[in-house]
């Protein structure tokens, strides 16, 4: 069977749709690290931060000429953080001018999510999942505000199924990296607690000298050493779940990450349109289904279908918010690292849509 008749055999099972949206998702799988701000401030934002209505439910998707989506990535069951979302990005797909937008959400951004109350952006999908809400409309209500227009529809995904997905149905991909990545303090997962042999002494006097990750520096038994060289390298599952987790190492921290979230969101598409990847896209979907929540539905299969074909030739937008664009960072009445627009939301808005229009 040629490679088209393959693909319309995908098309028409439906099981494309996740081929579809895996490079994109794929990619946002990755845990929830180590804290999320559970506290909140009571303080009416509705004038800083207005919310746009969601798109309606009965919604032509054939007359759509923009698709925008939401991905979330959480550590899920057994992790630390629950469904705070570690990744936070959207996808935005103007099939007109031929571009796709990917867009970073820094988690520690400082916003209205709930009541008027201000808390990050990484508490919206926890909130949504304390409600039962399937539509997420708390999460795509703020991002949709966030970035200046609405989102159609989003996708959340935990990290467990990301290393079967990339190592064992893809047989791993082939990343573009930018920038060197050397990390000392990556965590073994189960080791948190590790004394590294000390005494119980010995502990409570490092305790008593030290806080935070100064303290957790003083066990290294409790983590590894990565190194990514720049340039093109192979990954597997792990090794790409690393790549995309790793908090140290990297000039411009969770900006950075969001970068190398980029990257390897790339190597995955590219991977995916291979015939390799399109010849695994059912077993991925079985894998890759378990760990997925979404509102995505077949309405969109014969809109996109064509597109998709294209989609190689579509510019690629990537945009990164952080401090060095339209933010600025400080501290929350509690103490905790925050990031807030360093002028307006309105500025914000200006700059995603002046990165996109400029592209080509």
């Amino acid at each position: 069977m040629g490679i088209f008749q393959q693909l319309v055999f995908i098309f028409k099972t439906r099981k494309w749709l996740w081929g579809v949206v895996l490079g994109i998702i794929a990619s946002t799988a990755i845990i929830t690290y180590q804290f999320g701000l559970k506290n909140t401030d009571k303080k009416n934002l509705q004038s800083f931060l207005p919310s746009f209505s969601l798109p309606t439910e009965n919604k032509d998707i054939k007359d759509k000429k923009t698709l925008t989506i939401l991905l979330l990535g959480y550590g899920g069951a057994g992790h630390q953080g629950g469904f705070l979302s570690d990744v936070i990005q959207v996808v935005h797909m103007n099939f007109e001018t031929k571009k796709v937008a990917l867009i970073s959400i820094p988690r520690d951004l400082w916003v209205a999510i709930s009541g008027g109350t201000e808390n990050k952006i990484n508490a919206a999908y926890n909130i949504d999942q304390q409600k039962n809400d399937e539509k997420a409309t708390i999460s795509r209500t703020m991002a949709g505000t966030i970035i200046g227009f609405p989102i159609d529809y989003y996708i959340a995904v935990d990290f467990v199924g990301f290393q079967r997905i990339i190592g064992q149905e893809l047989g791993g991909i082939d990343v573009e990296v930018s920038e060197i990545l050397d990390d000392s303090w990556y965590p073994i997962k189960g080791e948190e607690l590790n004394t590294c042999g000390k005494t119980a002494e010995e502990v409570a006097q490092l305790s008593a000298n030290f806080s935070g990750f100064e303290l957790e520096k003083q066990f290294t038994c409790r983590y590894e050493h990565l190194y990514y060289p720049a340039g093109t390298v192979h990954m597997e599952g792990g090794d790409a779940l690393k790549f995309v987790r790793s908090r140290h190492g990297s000039v411009g921290g969770d900006f950075s990450r969001s970068k190398r979230q980029h990257e390897v969101l790339l190597a995955i598409k590219e991977k995916l349109f291979s015939l390799e990847g399109i010849d695994n896209i059912p077993a991925v979907f079985r894998e890759f289904a378990t760990h997925t929540k979404t509102d995505l539905n077949a309405e969109i299969a014969e809109y996109l279908w064509p597109l998709l074909k294209a989609t190689r030739e579509y510019v690629l937008v990537p945009i990164t918010l952080s401090t060095e664009n339209v933010f600025t960072s400080g501290k929350s009445n509690q103490g905790a690292y925050i990031i807030t627009p360093r002028n307006s939301w309105e500025e914000v808005h200006v700059y995603i849509q002046q990165q996109i229009e400029k592209a080509n």
